[in-house]
């Protein structure tokens, strides 16, 4: 026997298998980019429909692992917060079983096929919309090809001796009593974990365990344990993921972590209730309801793989029926391992989201409301400033709005890194809009400072109070501006008419008390000339601030 040839087919259909398997998840991403928005903005209710979106969302990509890093960008970007994630991650533990599921059904006389329509496609259409599509058939045709490549020469590996005494190294067949051997059952856990580390798929390392029960060199006994370590391993995926991000981050990776742990502890403290079938069959209950769960008698060796998939749906569905009412104390428990950093800054802008363009332009949105809600409070202390209520360092000024700056150089950089995605016509037009947003925020910085310098000379200057408290109520009306410009960025909503129109009525009044107060210090003496000047130039700069802030609100719900 050809033992290169035979170890090349298995590996090469193991490869095909997962390269499969990503090319499905990256096409179902690149057509589901919206409607994991969509499922994010339920999110914030409760963590029952966070559960229910992370189900939902993972049911749609075919990958629990990208949902997770998803997660944590989320989290990292501000998107979520930590108990939000944790009902997320939950969901998304539930929502990959749909992929072994799949896998589970015999559909090789569909991979061709898919396999052909998928190229067909992709060399016909040359439109974003539907190139997700198409690499979805090619990946789901991949994936079965490759599934059934390894379970035929699978076949003739559980023929050979030395490769079934390999496997039964860690056989974790009963005892006479029903009782499983407590090393086997650890060491499965510790395979099943190693390989998923290795493959960084539970999915992928389900569909192996599979096509190796379906081969006969696995039983049901040791498959169960290494789909427990499956799902360990998966959690390293996301704690890669939270390397170097916030506290809430890298708690949402632990919290993975643990719900896996916790949950595989859980189901083998019950492997010490046995019972006994009408077969005679003795082992733990869990093993009997697997058996139940799915046609087929598992113990006389039919229908293996259906079995194991039914083994992988009991054991998430119900660690999250179990765990689902103890989020905040999971949160609470996470906090405490991880204290929180108060001095890092939350990272708005996360690589992990450009794997879907629409969420990582969310994202954008969301950063870009914080410079704006930044850049007005540096305004707004200057104003403060220059009336006389508060007294401003010109050091802190001059640092905050230099961030304001470095803000501006990420939004951009972020968005030309999302330019390289393949997007849609919308998503393509937004990021020019954006980019434009960011200046127009980061010049209401610059403005603030130049309002900063001009205070002195306001204060020498003989201003008249009339003047004085008619600019504060001007004040007021650019802070109402700039905070429902900052809602409407925020929560992506439309609110262009009533914005632009805050923003006319704006200008006209400034104008407006430019030219009495002109009037008025034109008959004063020459020494309020310097405290004139500087009051007409902050008059300038409030009107040029609502008008950048008019641009903002007008340009982000127009393309959102």
């Amino acid at each position: 026997m050809n033992y290169l040839q035979l170890t090349i087919t298995v590996l090469g259909g193991l490869a095909m298998f997962v390269y499969g398997m990503g090319l499905m998840s990256e096409g179902l991403t690149q057509i589901a980019g919206a409607r994991m928005k969509a499922v994010l903005a339920c999110v914030t209710r409760n963590r029952f429909l966070a559960i229910f979106a992370g189900a939902a969302v993972t049911a749609l990509i075919q990958s629990s692992s990208a949902t997770t890093v998803m997660t944590v960008g989320f989290v990292n970007a501000g998107l979520l917060t930590l108990q939000q994630a944790i009902g997320v991650v939950f969901g998304a533990n539930i929502g990959t079983t749909v992929t072994g599921q799949l896998v589970s059904f015999k559909l090789d006389d569909l991979a061709l096929p898919s396999i052909i329509v998928g190229v067909v496609g992709l060399l016909v259409s040359r439109k974003p919309a539907f190139r997700g599509a198409w690499r979805t058939f090619l990946g789901f045709g991949f994936l079965f090809f490759g599934m059934s490549m390894m379970s035929h020469e699978l076949k003739t590996v559980a023929k050979l001796p030395e490769f079934v005494a390999v496997f039964r190294t860690f056989d974790c067949a009963p005892s006479a009593a029903g009782y499983l051997p407590f090393w086997s059952v650890l060491g499965a856990v510790a395979v099943g974990t190693l390989c998923t580390v290795l493959v960084q798929s539970s999915s992928a390392t389900i569909g192996i365990t599979i096509a190796l029960a379906d081969a006969g060199l696995l039983n049901i006994w040791t498959a169960v344990p290494i789909v427990l370590g499956d799902n360990i391993g998966t959690t390293v995926t996301a704690a890669l993921a939270a390397v170097n991000t916030t506290a809430n981050a890298r708690r949402t990776a632990l919290a993975h972590a643990l719900f896996n742990v916790i949950g595989t502890l859980i189901l083998l403290s019950t492997f010490g209730f046995v019972c006994t079938n009408a077969a005679g069959v003795r082992g733990p209950a869990f093993y009997h309801l697997v058996n139940a769960a799915a046609e087929g008698n598992v113990f006389a060796g039919q229908n293996p793989g259906r079995h194991i998939a039914m083994a992988h749906t009991i054991f998430n569905v119900s660690n999250v029926v179990v765990l689902c009412g103890f989020i905040p104390l999971l949160a609470r428990l996470c906090v405490w391992i991880i204290p929180g950093d108060r001095q890092r800054r939350t990272v708005l802008l996360e690589p992990h989201l450009l794997a879907a363009p629409d969420i990582a332009l969310h994202a954008v949105t969301h950063a870009l409301a914080d410079m704006t809600r930044r850049a007005w409070t540096i305004a707004s202390v200057a104003l403060n400033n220059c009336l006389g209520k508060t007294e401003a360092d010109a050091e802190s000024m001059q640092k905050a709005e230099q961030e304001i700056d470095a803000l501006q150089t990420n939004i951009r950089d972020y968005l030309v890194a999302v330019s390289q995605r393949k997007l849609t016509e919308r998503q393509a037009n937004m990021i020019p809009e954006l980019i434009h947003c960011a200046n127009d925020a980061e010049r209401i910085s610059d403005l603030a400072l130049r309002i900063y310098r001009k205070t002195t000379r306001i204060r020498k200057g003989g201003i008249p109070a009339k003047s004085l408290s008619e600019i504060t109520g001007l004040i007021n009306s650019v802070r109402n501006l700039a905070r429902d410009t900052v809602i409407s960025v925020r929560e992506e909503t439309p609110r262009t008419e009533l914005l632009s129109g805050k923003e006319e009525k704006i200008h006209l009044a400034a104008k407006a008390l430019s030219q009495d107060f002109s009037l008025h210090m034109g008959k004063a003496s020459e020494k309020n000339a310097a405290g004139e000047i500087a009051f007409l130039s902050i008059l300038s700069g409030l009107r040029d601030i609502a008008r950048h802030l008019g641009n903002i609100a007008v340009r982000v719900p127009a393309f959102v």
